[in-house]
């Protein structure tokens, strides 16, 4: 990990969001979160499953159970599962969810 590794995608920051930035990089995810006051990091190895899912007014697939960091209940949302971690999943908004998706899964 360096400090000067550029992100293979960048989300742009939107009000979904609440104005955060998501990272993808060839080896790991760094979501920024204003809630928690610092950055999420999470290893490629360790993610399980990545998905896109559907805002609760949807009704496919209601509540997304996890920590969200932002509004994502309310849009179409990524919900990341990982294998370790005090929170395994973690919901969140990046602007172009199905995009985002796909590129994650070809770093995984």
């Amino acid at each position: 990990m360096s400090a000067f590794e550029q992100p293979v995608h960048v989300s742009r920051r939107t009000p979904a969001s609440l104005w955060q930035e998501y990272r993808i990089f060839p080896d790991r995810l760094e979501l920024q979160s204003w809630i928690l006051f610092h950055t999420i990091v999470i290893p490629a190895r360790e993610i399980l499953e990545i998905e896109v899912r559907p805002s609760v007014f949807s009704g496919s697939k209601g509540i997304t159970w996890g920590i969200k960091l932002d509004n994502s209940d309310l849009h179409r949302h990524v919900l990341v599962r990982r294998k370790t971690g005090f929170w395994k999943r973690i919901a969140f908004t990046p602007d172009n969810p199905d995009e985002f998706v796909r590129i994650c899964q070809s770093i995984i």
